[in-house]
């Protein structure tokens, strides 16, 4: 008889343990001899398999909560935010715009409108800081394809002035060899016979 399964037994640990991470392959439905498609299925899988499948699609995914994503997130990001490209000045502008819209609608309004005032410069401030921010960016993403730019240009004229360089001192060889032939002994035209 079997053993009984509600029994603990030790774990055996001459598994591979990669085997648990995968989930079991299902059996095809025919069982093909190692014929040309035989061998394609084993070239290229089952057709009746799902064909975009990650390799744990047999786990069900979780979905992300916020508590997993303030996980992701360290202290470090959390502290230095400020250091990133462009974030610095946007917040700067951001809460320029915020204070003062803020504080012209709390002027014009009264105390009657300060939580409006503040709501609008909450709303002022995110805004502008985002407006500011993409602005920065595709600025900084047009100067580096400038830089690229300027970067294969001084290449170019590199290149081009070496060409030139190099045909100048051909042409230079090619006129002392002239040169050279004119004035040697073994030119007959150097020879005057009068």
């Amino acid at each position: 008889m079997a053993d009984d399964t509600r029994e603990s037994a030790t774990p055996n640990t001459s598994q591979n343990v990669a085997e648990y991470d995968l989930p079991p392959k299902p059996q095809p439905k025919y069982d093909v001899p190692k014929s040309q498609v035989g061998k394609l299925w084993d070239a290229f899988g089952n057709p009746e398999e799902p064909v975009n499948m990650l390799p744990n699609a047999g786990k069900t995914a979780k979905d992300a909560s916020v508590t997993e994503a303030m996980k992701s997130m360290s202290l470090k990001d959390a502290t230095s935010f400020y250091k990133a490209p462009c974030a610095r000045d946007s917040l700067l502008l951001g809460i320029g715009a915020g204070f003062g819209v803020g504080g012209v609608r709390g002027v014009l309004g009264g105390l009657r409108s300060i939580w409006t005032a503040c709501n609008w410069a909450v709303g002022a401030f995110a805004i502008t800081s985002l407006a500011a921010h993409e602005f920065c960016q595709r600025r900084r993403i047009q100067e580096l394809d400038g830089m690229k730019q300027a970067v294969e240009m001084m290449k170019e004229l590199k290149l081009k002035k070496q060409r030139e360089k190099e045909q100048a001192a051909a042409e230079a060889a090619r006129l002392a060899e002239e040169e050279r032939k004119r004035k040697s002994w073994t030119n007959l035209a150097n020879y005057k016979f009068w």
